[in-house]
């Protein structure tokens, strides 16, 4: 693993691109609580057994096939949901798109509803654009608004804006178009060692896996440098 902390490269990072889900605020949970608010609803309205045996686990996977089926459409993650939840309700037998369109609203009110950032992440921000460029290039569909730091991004780039989701490195090349950067010249931070530090590995980027849970790095991917949160990361660029 590469010090960028004492390295030559740490001088040649202007921007600093941070994923969103997962980095910046707690997607897993929020997710398993909405979804476990439609499950809810699911279960008063349609009171049968296929529909009592139904979890959020098993939500969340139809979601996934769903989306494969769908070919991983980056522009219509909102039709992927929506989409999902009908095939939910097709699967266990009740097929209504009307109230898949109920549930739908009921997902995303109660995801947004808890949108919130990770306890160190606004002042990390806060510090880090105090020296650095920085922006978003996320898979999700959370805009920075939601965090009440819109100021501190100079940029935002989503998988919807261009099409494909990361690894590819064609979301990684329309960020530095957009913002006029050499690859060198952007760290790219997430806790995705495929989508986050493989793309950004693979298009020319300096890579930060932010590894709040001290994972065991299994695979063959490296990351540049590894932080556990962004008050550490902060702490390393700044200092």
């Amino acid at each position: 693993m590469t010090d960028l902390h004492n390295s030559h490269a740490l001088k040649n990072i202007k921007t600093v691109s941070l994923d969103v889900d997962n980095t910046l605020w707690d997607f897993e949970s929020a997710m398993t609580n909405a979804l476990a608010l439609t499950l809810q609803r699911i279960s008063q309205t349609v009171p049968i057994e296929s529909a009592l045996q139904l979890t959020v686990g098993k939500m969340a996977h139809i979601r996934d096939e769903v989306s494969q089926q769908m070919g991983g459409d980056a522009t219509g993650l909102e039709r992927i949901r929506h989409a999902a939840f009908v095939k939910t309700l097709e699967t266990i037998g009740h097929p209504d798109r009307e109230f898949a369109t109920e549930l739908y609203q009921i997902y995303m009110e109660a995801r947004f509803a808890t949108v919130r950032p990770f306890p160190e992440v606004p002042a990390a921000l806060t510090q880090l654009a105090d020296r650095f460029q920085l922006g978003v290039i996320s898979n999700g569909n959370t805009r920075p608004d939601r965090f009440g730091l819109p100021s501190v991004f100079d940029f935002v780039v989503f998988a919807t804006d261009c099409g494909v989701f990361k690894p590819d490195p064609r979301i990684f090349k329309f960020a530095l178009h957009k913002i006029n950067r050499n690859p060198e010249e952007v760290l790219h931070v997430g806790d995705s060692l495929e989508n986050d530090v493989s793309g950004a590995n693979n298009s020319g980027l300096r890579s930060a896996w932010l590894n709040r849970h001290n994972t065991t790095n299994t695979t063959s991917i490296t990351p540049d440098l590894e932080v556990t949160d962004l008050e550490e990361l902060a702490r390393m660029l700044v200092s």
